[in-house]
């Protein structure tokens, strides 16, 4: 791996502990837990991931209080029989490798969490209505269907499309065209219009400021934290005449987030 490599790896790996902590904390919120503050430390003792799915599964959980690994294990293996209960698919993820603190696997952990329950419900249903699978390839269609004639805009991506902000307010004005001139901000630097989509949306459609300007304003944005902000935005927003239409054949997207319908639950295949 070249230093080039290495540097943007470890820029993801930052953006994404930043962005899933956020995530993670407007869930916590809702049951009046306390935040994260270190993503890596806090889940270690396995607490924070019950109250969590707590949370998301509107049940109460047992945990073990005492302070040694062998509690720390416990809970964070309750925690995993919880998810598998949920048809939650994890690769290669053991409650060691949380208690350890391992960045990568604690990613891994909580991207499937999101991917599950920002999956469920309406996104959901409207993936089965267009019997379609792959949610990448949903998301990117409807991206591109709302934002049809906005100059400037050409969604073909989770990463580069974003980056100079035009996508995020192109969306929020094909919705929203009283809530500010789109060609005025267009001639914004795109620090300036990042900040005015998360804002807007923040106060307007009550999504969370998941991203910041930083996040989005770089070579290469962190593909999972642009797809978790924009399932944010289609789930917030109408989507009434989407249709899979606005997909252009030479747009290519991951087929490892294929969804497979088991029982009542979305299960993530990782290919």
């Amino acid at each position: 791996m070249s230093s080039m490599e290495v540097i943007f790896k470890d820029e993801r790996e930052d953006v994404q502990k930043k962005t899933f902590a956020k995530w993670i904390n407007s869930q916590l919120a809702k049951g009046q837990h306390p935040p994260v503050t270190d993503l890596f430390y806090d889940l270690r003792d396995g607490t924070r991931l019950l109250q969590l799915l707590e949370v998301l599964t509107e049940k109460s959980y047992k945990r073990e209080k005492g302070r040694m690994r062998v509690h720390h294990l416990n809970n964070v293996s309750r925690a995993l029989g919880i998810l598998e209960e949920h048809k939650v698919k994890l690769i290669n993820i053991s409650n060691e490798h949380i208690v350890d603190g391992s960045a990568k696997l604690t990613l891994g952990l909580v991207w499937a969490i999101i991917l599950h329950w920002q999956v469920q419900g309406i996104l959901k249903d409207v993936m089965a209505d267009l019997q379609q699978t792959n949610l990448e390839k949903t998301l990117l269609a409807w991206c591109r269907q709302t934002t049809k004639g906005y100059h400037g805009v050409d969604i073909r991506n989770f990463t580069t499309s974003w980056s100079d902000g035009l996508a995020f307010n192109a969306i929020l004005h094909s919705h929203r065209q009283q809530l500010f001139d789109y060609v005025t901000i267009a001639r914004k630097h795109p620090y300036a219009r990042l900040e005015n989509a998360f804002r807007l949306a923040n106060e307007h459609f009550g999504i969370e400021r998941l991203l910041d300007p930083e996040d989005v304003n770089s070579q290469v944005p962190d593909k999972k934290s642009i797809m978790m902000y924009v399932m944010c935005l289609f789930q917030a927003l109408p989507h009434d005449t989407f249709t899979m239409e606005s997909l252009d054949d030479s747009i290519t997207s991951d087929s490892s987030l294929v969804m497979e319908e088991s029982n009542e639950s979305v299960v993530i295949h990782r290919k």
